[in-house]
């Protein structure tokens, strides 16, 4: 474990845990929030596209996007929307090494892809990962926290089958510099044959990296890839 770990851990050992939205001390029983600041992280409400989960007013047609070039997955779900505590969480998560938020969040996640008339086909879950030199300062990265959190709560196996490439983010970014993401920007580890894939990410912008991942696991033998964000951040320059 590199040192900052290591002062985290210690910190945390030494320290009552605290909320990271309210600042208030965590009881025993609570996990990653408060219970009041869980309360206040619910689902997105109102209708989505079912093929790219980006908000819409009829959920039984794919928006202009989609109807006018289908994304590579089948279907997708995006459970929150990228503002006030879910806002709070995810970035401690990602860049507060808030480890403990994944699992309740992963579970979350879960329990709204298990309702949905596709998950019984699912047969691996995976996830958008990061570059290999980024894990250096983040070995777990949050898409690899709440993929293996979301495949524990539907009982199936986390499965790496994706390696990233190009050390450039998309967070900043302007929407049409996001929807220009390289499609050389992901390989896969692994083939994939046949399989149902379930692939995740932490936040969903304008959907191109979820569709550049799931474009990589077709190409290499998946039968279907479903793709499943905790959240949707709909204006770039509004979120870090």
């Amino acid at each position: 474990m590199y040192l900052g770990g290591v002062l985290a851990v210690a910190v945390e050992a030494l320290l009552p845990g605290l909320c990271p939205h309210c600042g208030r001390p965590l009881p025993g029983e609570d996990r990653g929030l408060c219970s009041e600041c869980w309360s206040r992280i619910i689902p997105l409400a109102g209708a989505a596209c079912p093929r790219c989960g980006i908000p819409t007013e009829d959920p039984s047609e794919p928006c202009l996007g989609c109807a006018r070039k289908p994304p590579p997955q089948q279907a997708t779900l995006i459970w929150g929307e990228h503002n006030g505590v879910l806002r709070t969480a995810i970035l401690s998560l990602k860049h507060g090494g808030r480890d403990d938020l994944a699992p309740p969040l992963g579970a979350r996640m879960a329990a709204a892809v298990a309702v949905l008339p596709w998950a019984e086909t699912i047969d691996t879950v995976s996830f958008v990962p990061s570059h290999s030199l980024r894990r250096f300062r983040r070995p777990w990265p949050a898409a690899e926290l709440l993929a293996r959190a979301v495949a524990n709560g539907l009982e199936r196996p986390c499965v790496p089958l994706l390696r990233r490439h190009g050390l450039g983010r998309q967070t900043g970014r302007s929407r049409a510099r996001r929807l220009a993401l390289p499609r050389r920007s992901f390989s896969a580890t692994a083939r994939a044959n046949q399989r149902h894939i379930l692939l995740v990410d932490d936040v969903a912008t304008t959907g191109s990296t979820l569709r550049r991942a799931a474009e990589t696991l077709r190409r290499v033998g998946a039968e279907t890839v479903f793709c499943a964000a905790l959240a949707h951040a709909p204006d770039p320059r509004r979120f870090s």
